[in-house]
């Protein structure tokens, strides 16, 4: 299988106090810029192994250490390309902080006791497969189409003591567990390892002092996967391992639920089949994932039956909210943000369509409003429109393209597009289809400003 490698890597000085500390970030970071390559605010830098100036990079590297007698750490990362499967990973991108409420005692069949959620849902825009830390849940269309296709899976709900309307979401629990994974586990530590798994790892042990974690994309075995259906892989979290809870999903099923809209396309991952344990990697055992009593889910389920009948209110945010939050997220994070446009430029803004999102750029004419949405300054606001158009025309991209202007951008590619109807839309670059949506420009710039 064909890879990509990165390395995040810094240098460390011996001795450093908290006195001598930002001298050495200075040293740092300046070294950093020496090579020509860029680095966060105390010195850690990315490198993509693909470069071909990277073995000039680790020669510098080891002399700078090798002639002021520091040494250097690292993290490495590999990704495999182009991975053909009939099997998928269920993806999940993090709750937002406000979204997580209280904990909750449940009890397993066993009588063992077990920490769950409950959730604001209302703060989540996104609809999909969602994470907190290793708990997966799904929203409830999610759980509709299984159930209504027969697919193996148990769901808990997570309470919702939000007060306002919300898709619910529910705890995922797979019903069929495969025996084993290909794992990196305990890689950094091996030598044999690493020399056996090969690209650039060999070379990284005899640059880098500190490999502080190896991370490979795990595999599965042909013979361990039935035909058809949904799996379940769980490895305990530890101290020493970091531990397993993934749902892998057939062909024949994720198709299903495509079509059924029941979860994004990007919400599935194909993940490598091998016919033989790969070079470098390990064989664990998985073990059956501890999950609410049945009781507990029915009483659950219950409730969320009983909120579901409630009549309860939109969280609407006015405009006047959204500015206010704007103008605090610019004065916390001067850097990320344009000046704002000047009053001369508002009154040639020519385009009608953006009048709606005027009132920001007085604020801020562009800017990353989290690491997630970056508004873009008016003038790079009517190119992309054009551009997006232009592709929406030669690649047949919807039967019903998106009536609107870009207005911000995301770091995958995906549009956020300001809509005739006033509401905002998230567009996948990957499918023909809106991943989120947002009921006002002072909506989305909430949600986005508030991460």
């Amino acid at each position: 299988m064909r890879y990509t490698e990165e390395l995040s890597w810094i240098l460390d000085k011996a001795g450093t106090t908290l006195q001598t500390n930002e001298e050495k970030i200075r040293e740092n970071i300046a070294f950093v810029h020496e090579l020509g390559l860029k680095c966060d605010s105390v010195g850690w830098c990315k490198l993509d192994l693909t470069d071909p100036q990277v073995p000039e990079v680790f020669q510098k590297i080891s002399a700078f250490c090798k002639e002021r007698g520091w040494t250097a750490r690292c993290s490495y990362k590999r990704t495999y390309i182009d991975v053909e499967s009939e099997w998928f990973e269920l993806t999940a991108s993090p709750f937002k902080d406000n979204t997580i409420a209280d904990r909750m005692e449940a009890v397993t069949e066993q009588g063992e006791k077990l920490n769950i959620r409950t959730i604001r849902a209302f703060h989540e825009h996104s609809v999909g497969p969602k994470h907190w830390g290793k708990d997966l849940l799904v929203p409830e269309r999610f759980r509709t189409a299984c159930i209504r296709n027969g697919f193996a899976l148990d769901f808990c709900w997570a309470k919702d003591i939000g007060k306002y309307d919300a898709e619910q979401y529910f705890y995922v629990y797979g019903k069929h567990l495969i025996p084993r994974i290909a794992v990196d586990f305990d890689l950094k530590h091996s030598e044999e390892q690493l020399r056996a798994a090969g690209g650039w790892l060999p070379q990284i042990t005899e640059v880098f002092h500190t490999l502080q974690f190896v991370n490979l994309p795990d595999c599965y075995l042909s013979e361990d996967l039935p035909q058809q259906g949904i799996v379940y892989a769980h490895i305990p979290m530890t101290n020493s391992c970091a531990g397993r809870n993934t749902i892998l999903i057939h062909q024949d099923t994720a198709d299903a639920l495509l079509r059924e809209k029941a979860l994004p396309v990007g919400a599935l991952r194909p993940v490598p089949v091998v016919d033989a344990l790969p070079d470098g990697y390990v064989l664990q055992e998985t073990q059956p994932i501890p999950r609410p009593s049945r009781a507990f889910m029915d009483s659950h389920l219950a409730e969320y039956e009983q909120l579901k009948r409630k009549v309860r209110p939109i969280r609407a945010i006015s405009e006047k909210e959204a500015l206010k939050l704007l103008r605090s997220a610019k004065k916390e994070r001067k850097e990320d943000f344009r000046k704002a446009m000047s009053k001369a430029d508002a009154q040639l803004l020519v385009v009608p369509a953006f009048a709606p999102v005027l009132p920001y750029y007085l604020i801020a004419n562009g800017g990353f409003l989290s690491d997630e949405y970056e508004l873009l300054p008016y003038s790079k606001a009517v190119t992309a429109t054009e551009e997006f158009r232009l592709q929406v025309e030669a690649e047949s991209l919807a039967d019903k393209p998106p009536d609107g202007v870009v207005i911000a951008v995301c770091p995958d590619g995906d549009n956020i597009l300001l809509c005739g109807s006033g509401t905002v839309i998230r567009f996948s670059h990957e499918a023909p289809e809106v991943t989120e949506e947002w009921t006002s420009p002072a909506q989305f710039i909430a949600d986005a400003c508030n991460g």
